[in-house]
């Protein structure tokens, strides 16, 4: 019996060739090229063993041993991008307003302002870079230490399960995997809890901060009142205000997203 007409391989790879349910035409066409699995692959031109998603490179390398963030990684970067243009347009503000009370004192906030944003923006324009990389060439690297990987079954029920709102984890059917997926795909995350602890340092830290400004701000306040003690109100409120806020969210945020950095420590429900 003849085959049924459609495009056939052509003998070409990246070819294939219009079958008309007779015989072969004169008509060809390339195929769009077969993406990867996801797994952890050798970067081109480079030593680096690297997380592929499926469609795009991650800034997540195995490094000493264990898979790890890059220290550049903001994902997704057009979320730097933004962040780093907010941070910008404080310091800017920040810094027009020392200018106007001619305060040299007044240049701590604006300066760490804008390191924050030239942190961000350049973490975005790397991880967009990397997206940029060729696909992988090569075979999969499979690590011991990176397993077990999503889709690896090993009982029944495997599948996702949702951690929070936006962040699901592999279940192999027997044990949780460190691999989570949301809306930027599948990422590795064995450098969760280390992150949780960082994230939660860091926003005390803030806080602290926010809390030596209010500080200042009073101390201002009970002083003999003039220009000197009217700067220290002023810095000690914005200083308040903006650490506050940044810590709040910076809390808050590491909270909710307890059960997507730590590993759970009973089995899913049962479906």
């Amino acid at each position: 019996m003849s085959a049924p007409q459609g495009w056939y391989d052509a003998g070409t790879p990246g070819r294939q060739r219009w079958w008309d349910g007779v015989q072969w035409t004169a008509h060809e066409r390339e195929t769009a090229p077969t993406s990867p699995a996801m797994g952890w692959y050798e970067v081109p031109g480079t030593s680096d063993v690297r997380w592929w998603d499926g469609t795009m490179w991650a800034p997540y390398r195995i490094r000493d041993g264990r898979p790890r963030p890059d220290v550049l990684a903001v994902e997704p970067p057009e979320m730097g991008f933004v962040l780093g243009i907010v941070f910008f347009v404080l310091a800017m503000l920040q810094l027009s307003a020392a200018f106007a009370t001619r305060s040299t004192g007044n240049l701590v906030l604006p300066v760490l302002l804008l390191a924050a944003a030239v942190i961000w923006i350049v973490g975005a324009g790397y991880t967009r870079g990397l997206r940029r990389v060729a696909a992988p060439q090569t075979a999969p690297v499979v690590d011991p230490v990176a397993r077990p990987l999503p889709g690896e079954v090993e009982g029944p029920d495997a599948g996702w399960y949702p951690m929070t709102g936006q962040v699901s984890r592999w279940w192999t059917g027997s044990r949780w995997s460190w691999y989570i997926a949301s809306k930027v795909g599948a990422r590795p995350g064995h450098a969760g809890p280390r992150g949780y602890l960082v994230s939660m340092i860091a926003g005390w830290v803030i806080a602290a901060i926010a809390v030596v400004g209010l500080i200042v701000a009073v101390a201002g306040a009970v002083m003999e009142q003039g220009w000197y003690s009217g700067g220290m109100i002023a810095i000690g409120i914005i200083v308040a205000l903006i650490f506050g806020g940044l810590a709040a969210f910076a809390l808050l945020l590491t909270r909710s997203r307890r059960n997507a950095m730590l590993l759970p420590s009973t089995p899913p429900p049962v479906r």
